[in-house]
Formats: C-alpha cells, sequence, structure tokens
C-alpha cells in the first residue's frame, strides 16, 4: 500500500515529501487518511545525537483524519470514523495513570 509522508532523512535537512510503502494492517491496527496535521516539539527530537530512533524517520503523533480500514480484531472504530490521533494511552501504565 502506498502512502505520501513527511519524510526525514537526515538530522541537517528538511522534512520532504514522499511516497512511502505501508506493510499491510496489523489486528489492531487502523489506516486513517489524514486531514490535518500537528508539529509537535518531539517531531525535532530525531535531529538530536542519539536519538533512539535515528532518520530516516517518519514522525508525528498529532493528526486528524478518517479511518479507511481497521485490522481484524479492532472493535471499537468503523471505515468512515472521524478520529483525532494523539500518544497512544493503555489507561494503566506511570503516564496515563498520572494524568
Amino acid at each position: 500500500m502506498k502512502a505520501r509522508a513527511a519524510v526525514l532523512r537526515h538530522p541537517d535537512q528538511p522534512y520532504v515529501i514522499e511516497d512511502v510503502d505501508l506493510r499491510d494492517l496489523g489486528p489492531h491496527e487502523v489506516l486513517v487518511r489524514i486531514v490535518g496535521v500537528g508539529m509537535c516539539h518531539t517531531d525535532v527530537l530525531p535531529r538530536a545525537p542519539g536519538f533512539v530512533a535515528a532518520p530516516p524517520i517518519v514522525t508525528g503523533h498529532e493528526g486528524a483524519g478518517v479511518v479507511e480500514a481497521v485490522g481484524s480484531d479492532v472493535r471499537a472504530l468503523a471505515v468512515g470514523d472521524h478520529v483525532v490521533l494523539s500518544f497512544d494511552s493503555c489507561g494503566a501504565c506511570a503516564n496515563c495513570v498520572a494524568g
């Protein structure tokens, strides 16, 4: 499956909009057609020496869009739902419990 994404290929270069290949959806994953995004301060972290994930990288966790496909085990969303994207929230880890 093809998509367009802002790719950071080198810490000292700008993000570039490119065509990328997506793997098939996993059972707990959702494909969202993005219609709006935010650029967060965390999107610059891959530019820092020693960051856990080095370029090339597609960053981002803020967005809004429409569900295009759902994995086989997804029950709370359906194709056509409008969604807002942010960090994963498990509800049980230290960060979630702390609010």
